[in-house]
């Protein structure tokens, strides 16, 4: 009786902690992107995108691959994330030097090429993008800027504390500066200024800014050392270990914000606290006023680390977590 206890305990632990396994992905090995809507998700791998139906999870479209064609795309460990999710029933796709259009079943409508070394995301029939300038330091960092429809710079809407270059230091963990487009308003994280998002305008102009108190928690030697394992064993960064041990610095404290996802008109801010192995997610209207907070399973990401494959649709909270194991991808639920 006392064993049958204990697997019951252990499948509920599990449960609790991962959430719902939906499916898994035979076709996937290192996912790195996922976005979902009412029939379809998507999977990025390097240059491919897997495009599957959310009826019965059959893999409905793979294509992309490495190049400069219309269905390829410029990736590297180094160069310009690629990102791929569902925008106004089409698939868009923001690689290194270009911005793609597709069908949800994956079939090519158009290309723009953009300026190098940026990743873009529409807002309405502008575009904001990630780009670099010098601050009063003189070091190069990064920075959130507005665009035109004709992908030609008109507004800097943020200067990060992320220093790119040569002469690039590593503060970790770096600063939140995401920036997502919802509803003809931008919500973008300040993270240098602490729980800070600020509202804009399809101008860039700042409509409201919604600040949260926080408790600040001090970086563990844990993740410190973590940090530092992931740069020497990372196949990626590996051969650059000592180039990065030099200039790897930390903060006394973790961010206020690790990441946003604004959906179902409601701001989704992960933060570093973490209980029975998950992470919080607090939940705010669009306004800033708190509704909830829940734990969801976000793992707990060191250096050079993407953010992990995850997307919020419908109130449900997706991930992508690797079953060691069985050497597969799984596909894993939570309803917010």
């Amino acid at each position: 009786m006392r064993i049958i206890y204990f697997i019951i305990l252990f499948i509920l632990i599990s449960f609790f902690a991962f959430g719902e396994v939906v499916t898994t992905f035979e076709e996937i090995s290192k996912p790195q992107m996922l976005s979902i809507n009412k029939d379809y998700l998507l999977i990025t791998e390097g240059p491919s995108i897997f495009v599957y139906s959310m009826k019965d999870f059959s893999l409905v479209k793979k294509f992309g691959q490495a190049g400069e064609g219309p269905r390829e795309f410029k990736v590297s460990a180094f160069g310009v994330p690629m990102i791929a999710y569902f925008h106004k029933n089409n698939i868009f796709v923001s690689s290194d030097s270009k911005i793609s259009y597709f069908t949800p079943e994956g079939e090519f409508i158009k290309e723009k090429r953009t300026p190098p070394f940026a990743v873009f995301r529409p807002f309405r029939d502008q575009y904001v993008a990630t780009g670099s300038s010098v601050n009063n330091d003189q070091q190069t960092v990064l920075t959130i800027n507005l665009h035109n429809s004709k992908l030609e710079k008109i507004k800097e809407l943020y200067k990060s504390d992320v220093s790119v270059g040569p002469n690039a230091s590593f503060n970790y963990p770096m600063n939140n500066f995401t920036y997502e487009p919802y509803k003809n308003k931008l919500y973008l994280v300040r993270g240098k200024e602490g729980f800070v998002i600020d509202v804009m305008s399809l101008e860039g102009k700042s409509l409201y800014t919604i600040k949260k108190d926080y408790e600040k928690m001090k970086v563990t030697g844990e993740y410190k050392d973590k940090t530092f394992h992931n740069f020497k064993t990372n196949p990626n960064f590996k051969q650059f270990y000592d180039f990065f041990k030099q200039r790897i610095k930390f903060k006394d404290h973790y961010p206020a914000i690790q990441d946003v996802r604004v959906t179902d008109d409601r701001i989704h801010v992960i933060t570093f606290k973490k209980k029975d192995k998950k992470t919080e997610c607090i939940i705010l209207d669009l306004k800033g006023k708190e509704i909830k907070r829940v734990y969801v399973p976000y793992p707990e990401l060191y250096g050079m680390d993407y953010l992990p494959e995850y997307d919020i649709f419908n109130k449900t909270f997706y991930i992508l977590i690797e079953n060691d194991d069985e050497e597969v991808w799984e596909l894993h639920t939570i309803g917010l």
